[in-house]
């Protein structure tokens, strides 16, 4: 693709398993939602017609156990940034005062609701960014144009928050752009 293109991306349904799905498809590839895995690809000469593939089931989680640990509150979550990024760029990734990210961090402050999920939605960003790339190769990435974004992933992340970005993460790190 041109790099001055945009991607093509579309939603369809895809039906299975008594339920509907919809899922976005950009460029032929479809992006599967969490949950719906891809059916196993069946040799042809092996394929039956009228025979029915198993449908694949995600294994039952019991989320009772599920704790409030210090390491994911917002003050926590908060310290991570301002460490991986500075208190400034955090702030202004944020769209808060240049003071308020180590408001929260020194325990001052409390983010509020929205606040709270910027914060964990950055901290997944830069979790995916610290798993695809060394910090270097992070800045370089974030400040270049993205095939899969059509864009600069800065900008991508800015208008749109963190999960067009991590999109395009997973996009980079399987090769579907080299």
């Amino acid at each position: 693709m041109p790099a001055n293109s945009t991607p093509k991306e579309q939603t369809v349904i895809i039906k299975g398993g008594g339920r509907e799905f919809r899922v976005k498809v950009r460029d032929g590839v479809a992006l599967l939602p969490k949950g719906l895995v891809q059916a196993p690809k069946v040799h042809p000469k092996r394929f039956k017609r009228g025979v029915r593939l198993p449908a694949t089931t995600p294994p039952k989680v019991n989320l009772a156990g599920l704790k409030d640990v210090p390491d994911y509150g917002p003050r926590a979550v908060a310290q991570r940034l301002v460490k991986a990024l500075g208190n400034n760029t955090v702030a202004a990734l944020l769209g808060v005062n240049k003071d308020r990210p180590g408001r929260w961090v020194s325990g001052q402050d409390v983010p509020n609701e929205i606040n709270r999920a910027q914060l964990t939605d950055l901290d997944a960003l830069v979790g995916y960014l610290h798993g695809a790339f060394t910090p270097a190769q992070a800045r370089l990435w974030l400040e270049g144009q993205d095939p899969h974004l059509g864009a600069r992933p800065i900008d991508v992340y800015r208008l749109e928050g963190a999960a067009p970005v991590i999109e395009a993460i997973r996009a980079f790190e399987q090769g579907a752009f080299a």
